[in-house]
């Protein structure tokens, strides 16, 4: 069961990575390092370092805890912070973008 948990955690990321990677690279029309899968790779990387960090001593998590509760009665479906996630995401891959000199495609 912990492996599972593990697996569904991860594919939170990749999903939330793989959703920002198509916001820059397709939304916005924006070069990435490596083109979109890059972007992924990037988004994956930043979803679970921000993530990691917000929810080191909790403080992020108890600021929000009233926003987002991801329970399916008392089972906790899954135990990614969701908007920690995005915003690492997307700060990410603005930063790679930076990097990248902001081109477009």
């Amino acid at each position: 069961m912990a492996v599972l948990r593990i697996v569904l955690d991860l594919l939170v990321y990749a999903g939330i990575g793989l959703f920002a990677a198509w916001y820059f690279y397709s939304y916005k029309r924006k070069d990435l390092l490596g083109g979109f899968w890059g972007g992924m790779v990037v988004g994956f990387i930043g979803a679970v370092i921000i993530s990691w960090f917000a929810s080191w001593n909790a403080w992020f998590i108890q600021l929000v805890d009233w926003l987002m509760k991801p329970k399916f009665g008392e089972t906790l479906l899954v135990r990614v912070n969701l908007i920690a996630s995005l915003a690492g995401a997307f700060l990410l891959l603005y930063v790679f973008n930076r990097i990248n000199h902001n081109k477009d495609r």
